[in-house]
């Protein structure tokens, strides 16, 4: 069995201690070094520790050019100024990375695509492989279903989350827009609030609910006269993202250039 080396940036986060945490676990892969930002609290704490296991004897820093250093692979789940660093130094350095982090705006996923020429980038809005089948899904039904079939997407993520609708939410959006040959873009209908007139038939609707601890729900209704479908994913534990992420970093240590998907590293296709 080979076993890869992985850099963890934003050590400190809810994502990198988790990521952190199966990577201790599992003899698969080797932790070569995580970072924070220069001066926060957990600065030089070990790693091990941080994560809420066993000392590993090794500590977070705030000295970014670590991540490169005899690294296979790095993943990302900060922000998008970051992960586009991250990306260039990746780049520069012949290494792949998995990028998890949402809110990246068109030009930032065109560099990506630009990069990727040269290394392989597996990015995704979500690396849960049940979204991952959930978008596939998604795909299936609308070109079965027709234009004739309403759509709207509903999630709701913890009261913490900055973004919206969540890049997963958008994912499921673009998979159902791509299906009727459309671009989300054009399509897509985020409010609705006061007299807004009848539903367009070509749009796809989005609401979104924020409170508590959710870690994530995204359902998709298809709706008809007469009858309605929902597919529904619920996630209750962060390490599934975290499993998927680690999956795809595997795959991608030994991947040809070129910038994949979750449903790549599963060969789900579509």
């Amino acid at each position: 069995m080979k076993k890869i080396s992985v850099s963890i940036p934003g050590g400190n986060g809810r994502m990198g201690k988790t990521l952190i945490g199966l990577i201790i676990e599992n003899e698969k892969y080797n932790l070569v070094s995580s970072t924070c930002l220069p001066g926060e609290d957990e600065e030089d704490f070990d790693i091990g520790l941080l994560a809420g296991k066993t000392k590993i004897s090794k500590k977070l820093t705030s000295d970014t050019s670590s991540l490169f250093r005899s690294s296979d692979v790095l993943i990302d789940f900060t922000v998008p100024k970051a992960a586009m660093l991250h990306a260039r130094k990746c780049y520069d350095n012949d290494m792949s990375i998995v990028i998890g982090t949402t809110g990246l705006d068109v030009s930032q996923e065109k560099e990506l695509l630009s990069l990727s020429k040269k290394i392989p980038i597996v990015y995704s809005a979500n690396f849960s492989i049940g979204v991952t089948l959930l978008s596939n899904l998604v795909s299936n039904a609308t070109k079965i279903l027709g234009k004739e079939w309403d759509i709207e997407i509903l999630e709701m993520h913890h009261k913490h989350k900055i973004d919206a609708p969540s890049g997963t939410a958008l994912m499921l959006g673009k998979s159902a827009a791509e299906a009727r040959d459309q671009k989300l873009s054009d399509v897509k209908k985020v409010s609705r609030d006061g007299i807004v007139g009848k539903r367009k038939s070509e749009e796809i609707g989005f609401a979104v609910l924020r409170g508590g601890d959710v870690v994530g729900e995204h359902s998709v209704l298809f709706c008809n006269e007469g009858e309605r479908i929902e597919l529904v994913h619920k996630a209750t534990d962060r390490s599934i993202f975290a499993s998927g992420a680690l999956r795809a970093a595997y795959w991608a240590a030994t991947a040809k250039p070129g910038l994949y998907s979750l449903s790549d590293v599963l060969n789900l296709g579509g």
